[in-house]
């Protein structure tokens, strides 16, 4: 599973990249952060990222992080705040997969699932940073969302 990992990093510090030129950056990250504000919004984007994990396994909930990745970066130079639901829900898909990666890692022969986490993890952190997040607000919400995700069980 790391194959798929690397690309997505390489993507998100592309995109860092290119929000950091174009410093709107901490724009989009403002933004972003706004929508947890949107509690209908939380609950679609996050039950569907936490199903989508679930059933069709983390790889394909990266997969759609990077889709969703690839919208806002896009779209972020033109227009931030139109890249900010694609990055909103990139960074749920990315927390959906390492929360099953993490269950799946807890059980017996779990182990091969302990280096796909560490890349999935990097992944959301890059991301974080990229949106210009400080470490206490990229914990609030990661500890938020794992929160909300217990509660689908």
């Amino acid at each position: 599973m790391r194959g798929w990992t690397l690309p997505l990093i390489a993507l998100v510090l592309l995109g860092c990249l290119n929000i950091g030129a174009c410093d709107q950056g901490s724009f989009l990250g403002k933004a972003v952060a706004q929508l947890f504000n949107d509690q209908q919004r939380v609950k679609e984007v996050s039950h569907n990222a936490w199903k989508t994990a679930r059933d069709e396994g983390p790889r394909a909930s990266m997969k759609k992080s990077s889709e969703h990745l690839q919208k806002a970066i896009a779209s972020a130079e033109a227009a931030p705040e139109k890249a900010a639901p694609d990055a909103f829900a990139a960074w749920w898909y990315n927390v959906a997969a390492q929360y099953w990666s993490e269950n799946a890692a807890k059980k017996p022969d779990g182990e091969l699932f302990v280096t796909p986490v560490e890349g999935i993890i990097r992944a959301r952190k890059d991301l974080e940073r990229a949106l210009g997040w400080d470490a206490e607000t990229a914990n609030r919400f990661h500890q938020e969302a794992y929160q909300i995700m217990e509660s689908y069980k």
